[in-house]
């Protein structure tokens, strides 16, 4: 009997350095996936071995992967959904390019033309700490609700309906403006963001897809989902939202003046 004790606790005791190992697992990594397509959409990837990106097949519930480039034509429009619930709308005529959602902190794509609507979900009460990046801007996710449109030249606007976010050129991200809902900025070429403007909000919830997974396209991303859809899914919507605070953000002098605030670090 005594020797049958013994073996039981020989037992608990190897077992708890698996038993540490499992606990200190890390979770599940971000990861993004096609939810629906519309119109002429194309996604591009590298091959093993290939330098050359080429056009794959793909429908709904298709996994991305870091330096996969997605392409809208006229017409068409993309919904790129992660698995905490984030979602972007790539409306048409746009390039996206996929990064490493592994890497800290997390930088959720590259802009590098066109329209896209980002909505951000919250854990604990707080947006998740996320990227956005442009040829010229660094976008800093401090709210749930906002537009990235980027012209051909690089030159990069930012339009938030709600939450805040904070904007920096690529080139001095120390000079930063940080815009609370219904006001935008732009960034050009190796200068600081403009001094922040209004703009009329508005939610256009009808641009994201529900929370259950959608039907996709055919594969080969053309086709989708049946009737009219929101077009681009992108523009700000001409009508009242949220209104703009009383104060307004302040500038990239503010915050020269200020030595220079940083935006808000990402968690690990």
């Amino acid at each position: 009997m005594l020797s049958k004790r013994i073996t039981v606790v020989c037992l608990l005791f190897l077992s708890l350095p698996l038993l540490a190992r499992t606990e200190a697992r890390p979770q599940a990594l971000v990861s993004a996936r096609v939810l629906s397509s519309e119109g002429a959409v194309e996604i591009q990837r590298r091959g093993q071995g290939q330098a050359a990106l080429a056009k794959i097949a793909f429908g709904a519930g298709e996994e991305l992967a870091a330096g996969d480039v997605i392409k809208t034509f006229k017409g068409g429009r993309l919904v790129l959904g992660l698995t905490d619930g984030s979602q972007a709308v790539i409306g048409e005529q746009t390039t996206v390019e996929i990064t490493d959602l592994s890497r800290s902190p997390r930088t959720l794509f590259n802009v590098l033309r066109g329209k896209t609507r980002i909505r951000i979900e919250k854990m604990g009460g707080r947006p998740n700490p996320y990227k956005v990046n442009t040829p010229t801007a660094v976008i800093a996710v401090r709210g749930t609700l906002f537009d990235v449109l980027v012209s051909g030249g690089g030159e990069t606007r930012v339009d938030v309906h709600e939450g805040e976010v904070a904007v920096s050129n690529q080139s001095s991200p120390d000079v930063f403006v940080v815009l609370p809902p219904g006001w935008s900025t732009r960034v050009r070429l190796g200068r600081p963001p403009e001094s922040p403007n209004t703009f009329r909000p508005g939610r256009n919830d009808d641009t994201f897809e529900p929370r259950r997974e959608a039907r996709g396209p055919e594969a080969g991303g053309r086709g989708g989902r049946d009737g009219g859809g929101a077009g681009d899914g992108v523009r700000p919507r001409e009508r009242d939202g949220d209104r703009s605070p009383g104060d307004r953000p302040g500038d990239q002098r503010d915050a020269q003046r200020d030595g220079g605030r940083r935006p808000p670090q990402e968690e690990n």
